[in-house]
């Protein structure tokens, strides 16, 4: 283990960030995800990597709002599964990228949907498909910068 992972579980996120959208699609989805076109999603957990250079805590409330404008590609997955826990590194590093590429190498996760949510970078995706829920210790062991990384609240009611 590189380093100790310390789980923080509060209220509000820091101004800059990556973070990862641990995702519940509890039956099979079909959506049409803008360019990306029709895609299936078979029941199973969803890890989707995103960031934030500035105004973290907003961006990931505005993910678990229900009401909102369709701009990103996770937002038409998101009408239609829940999400379940966020993890997220504070910070000004740009780690999105590289948590893809992490996520890509790990066991138990399979990458879903090409260019999803990755279509200002060069990486394959930036979803992940899990059929059981992984383990959040072991995703983040295999994460660069894994020291630091907290788990921002999620509401049951969301």
């Amino acid at each position: 283990m590189r380093g100790k992972i310390a789980v923080r579980e509060e209220g509000a996120a820091p101004d800059a960030g990556t973070y990862i959208l641990l995702i519940a699609v509890d039956q099979p989805l079909g959506l049409h995800i803008g360019r990306l076109g029709a895609m299936t999603f078979p029941p199973g957990y969803y890890l989707y990597v995103g960031s934030a250079l500035r105004n973290l805590g907003h961006r990931l409330a505005r993910h678990l709002r229900r009401e909102k404008r369709v701009h990103w590609h996770v937002d038409v997955l998101l009408g239609q599964a829940r999400i379940v826990e966020i993890w997220y590194r504070p910070g000004s590093e740009r780690l999105e990228c590289a948590w893809a590429r992490a996520l890509a190498q790990a066991p138990g996760l399979t990458p879903w949907g090409r260019r999803f949510g990755s279509s200002d970078c060069r990486c394959t995706t930036h979803l992940y498909y899990a059929e059981a829920r992984p383990e959040r210790e072991e995703v983040w062991r295999g994460l660069p910068g894994d020291e630091g990384i907290g788990v921002w609240g999620v509401s049951a009611s969301v």
